[in-house]
Parts: structure tokens; sequence; C-alpha cells
């Protein structure tokens, strides 16, 4: 995966995310229409925070990586939260 595959899935799917490593973090939207200058390595995200219409909560990168690859699907991920029913 990388950051253009990000920006690229947050058009598709109306969604926010922000990356969060060492003691910062990079914001990607959907509304973007370049990606942020100075970009870390994209393993170095710790994990993301994605905000949109079905889903406001924190992923893994690995979960986030699985997501944006097609792999897993954002109801997918979601059955896997506490207190999903």
């Amino acid at each position: 995966m990388t950051f253009a595959d990000v920006l690229d899935w947050c058009r598709k799917n109306s969604a926010d995310v922000r990356g969060v490593y060492r003691g910062k973090d990079i914001s990607i939207s959907h509304k973007d229409s370049d990606l942020p200058s100075a970009l870390p390595s994209i393993g170095e995200i710790f994990h993301w925070d994605v905000e949109m219409p079905e889903l406001n909560h924190y992923v893994s990168s690995s979960d986030f990586e699985r997501i944006v690859t097609g792999k897993l699907t954002v109801n997918g991920f979601k059955s896997t939260l506490r207190g999903n029913e």
C-alpha cells in the first residue's frame, strides 16, 4: 500500500484519515487534490483514524492496508469491534 493508494481509497469512499506516527500525524482527505508534502515512510504509521459515513474509528496499520487493498471490507472490520451486535 502507498500513500497514493490511501488517497485513491479516500476519494472512492468519501473518507478522511489521519495516520499517526512517532508523536506526529498526517491527514489525507477525500477532498484533497494532492498528497501532503514531506510524508514519512508508510511503514512508520502506527494506526489510522478513519472518518467516513459508515465508520468513525481507529484502525491498525495492518487492518487499514487490508481495507485499502480490498482484502477486508469496512463491514468486515466493523464486525470485529467490541460491542458490535
